[in-house]
């Protein structure tokens, strides 16, 4: 696979840079950390951040990242607090307040999946057979749930609402959302055995290489009436990240080919998430997505094209703030062009979209629109603006990569803080 948009010839990333990162990131761990009514866990960004929340998909991720490092002791506390939230009909909730309340009345069908996804990643890494029980029955739940709510039967594939991108772009049937799915079957077989699971694991598998595909690459998504999406998105890596397509198999090697003949942003560097076309795609202001090109960095350590990967990574090591990484960086050329058309659909939300459970909503915006207000500010004396830093998931993402090239093996900060709110 060649190489994109500015790679030369780039320093490795130095011994000291890494124990610095990691430092960093046991920091950023630790404010990110609470202890509320049902167990300790991580919000998505520490409390005075854009998201003080804990997010079900960004725990799902941190816990496997830290099993994958045999940091097991804060990928517990983790698991654990996804199967204290589990709704009484077996679901889970986009993102949760401190005390484990829904957040949101919004329905993300991913969320479900991940967290299943990840109790097991934990189960199966630690050996916690006391765990492991626990978990069986919110397991079923929320298999049942699956089956009967969100699995259709003709297609096998989940429906989704909305996912990790915003709904409009999500609808129909999502790559990310079906992946996700299918590694959870996947490890619950593993874990617990029962033709069910591998089953539905295989069949849906199966239903995303025979419908989820297109000219030998995969589809970001069939639409509610189940046309194709052929669109360049991050989320075509789902099948790697998942471990449900090996690397190097051919749908796998051409869907990244097209992330990266696409989305690399040949500027400023680092890969979007999608091409922005219309005011639908650009809900969240365009610019490259660290926590994607960290994923990016993954997929070619293990492709085995370490320049690639090393240029990657340089990359996301020279856009640290004092150590910490954002969920994205803005162009200057994106403020510019598209912060009143994002301010407004911001406000408009105001309007449209109910108040949480919590009333959370409100805080949310508040955050969303003091960070607009920043952007605006930085932006007539910056070319490329941060947001969202630092971002948790980002960092767990980043320190996988590390792992895939060799930079560290394992890793374990210190017990997360049980702080009081």
């Amino acid at each position: 696979m060649g190489n994109v948009g500015r790679v030369q010839a780039v320093a490795s990333i130095e011994r000291g840079e890494v124990d610095r990162f990691l430092d960093s990131t046991a920091r950023v761990l630790r404010r990110a950390s609470f202890s509320g009514r049902r167990g300790v866990g991580i919000l998505a960004t520490p409390p005075e951040g854009k998201y003080p929340l804990a997010y079900t998909r960004d725990l799902a991720a941190t816990t496997s990242v830290l099993c994958d490092l045999g940091a097991l002791e804060t990928a517990q506390l983790c698991a654990q607090f996804l199967l204290n939230v589990q709704e009484p009909g077996g679901t889970w909730a986009e993102c949760y307040d401190a005390d484990g309340l829904p957040a949101n009345g919004e329905r993300h069908e991913d969320a479900t999946a991940l967290a299943v996804w990840a109790m097991l990643t934990f189960a199966r890494a630690s050996g916690d057979e006391r765990f492991t029980d626990h978990a069986r029955e919110a397991v079923e739940r929320a298999t049942q749930f699956t089956i009967e709510r969100t699995l259709n039967p003709y297609l096998y594939l989940v429906e989704t609402t909305a996912s990790l991108h915003e709904a409009s772009v999500s609808q129909g049937y999502e790559l990310w959302n079906n992946c996700a799915y299918a590694a959870a079957f996947a490890l619950a077989h593993r874990v617990y055995g029962g033709e069910r699971y591998r089953r539905l694991a295989l069949l849906i598998r199966r239903a995303i290489g025979l419908l989820m595909t297109q000219d030998s690459r995969f589809l970001r998504r069939l639409d509610p009436n189940g046309y194709p999406d052929p669109r360049p998105d991050v989320t075509l890596m789902a099948p790697y990240s998942f471990g449900l397509w090996a690397p190097t198999e051919r749908t796998a090697m051409n869907s990244a080919e097209l992330i990266e003949r696409t989305l690399w942003n040949v500027e400023i560097g680092g890969y979007i998430r999608y091409l922005p076309y219309s005011a639908v795609e650009r809900s969240v202001l365009p610019g490259p997505w660290p926590r994607y090109t960290a994923w990016m960095a993954q997929y070619h350590y293990d492709l085995g094209n370490k320049d690639r990967a090393e240029v990657i990574l340089r990359w996301l090591f020279d856009n640290l703030q004092e150590g910490a990484l954002p969920e994205v960086l803005i162009p200057a050329a994106s403020a510019h062009r598209f912060l009143g058309e994002h301010r407004r659909a911001i406000r408009e939300l105001r309007s449209t979209r109910p108040n949480g459970s919590n009333g959370v909503d409100e805080l949310i915006r508040e955050r969303v629109l003091a960070d607009i207000e920043e952007i605006e500010r930085v932006a007539v004396e910056r070319e490329v603006i941060p947001s969202g830093a630092p971002h948790v998931w980002t960092h767990m993402e980043t320190l996988r990569a590390l792992k895939r090239g060799g930079y560290i093996e394992r890793w374990e900060v210190q017990p997360v803080a049980k702080r009081k709110r």
